[in-house]
């Protein structure tokens, strides 16, 4: 019996199918596309993180761009972690930090919920406002004693840039700033939404 032959793709179709923006998950043993948010929605398994790092992360990015949790963000930089180096759009990427990337976020995580902990016997998910934001402002600056991960300030860089991704790397992003969209190919779609 002859194999039968599959229609070339045209470059259209090959657009419309990766959906610039979207992303490829496993859900339910199937590949799907979908935004960061709805693979959050969904409930898309972690590949990387762990749930307590996951939540460090989104505590964290939340907090740093208000709007990222249900944006996304862990769902965002667990599936970029996951990917290869060449396919990774995490800034992380672009800033002369060898890969793998893992260790970065790991480290920086452990390291934020030891400096929580060692100040306020509470994970850094778990903090109040102030003590949080006192937090954040010591990592922005540096100035965390006794932490042992990545440069703080090089790390709140970092996920706050990944939170802005999420956040306003979108046309419906830019319209939120008011900043006119200008990009030199016009994407065919939003993050997840249909063209």
């Amino acid at each position: 019996m002859p194999k039968a032959e599959l229609p070339h793709p045209t470059r259209r179709e090959l657009l419309r199918a990766g959906g610039i923006g979207l992303l490829t998950f496993s859900l339910g043993g199937s590949l799907v596309k979908m935004s960061p948010a709805e693979a959050q929605a969904a409930g898309v398994s972690l590949s990387v993180l762990s749930r307590a790092e996951a939540e460090t992360l989104a505590s964290l990015c939340e907090r740093l761009v208000p709007g990222s949790r249900e944006a996304g963000v862990v769902a965002f930089v667990d599936h970029q972690l996951a990917v290869s180096r060449t396919d990774c759009m995490l800034m992380i990427r672009y800033l002369g930090v060898d890969p793998p990337f893992t260790p970065f976020y790991r480290e920086g995580l452990a390291a934020l919920n030891a400096a929580a902990q060692s100040r306020h016997q509470l994970s850094f998910s778990k903090l109040e406002d102030a003590s949080a934001e006192a937090l954040i402002d010591a990592l922005a600056d540096g100035k965390i004693e006794g932490w042992t991960g990545p440069p703080p300030s090089f790390f709140y860089f970092v996920t706050r840039n990944d939170a802005c991704d999420v956040v306003y790397g979108t046309v419906k992003g830019f319209k939120a700033l008011g900043v006119p969209y200008a990009p030199h190919i016009m994407p065919p779609s939003e993050w997840g939404e249909p063209d």
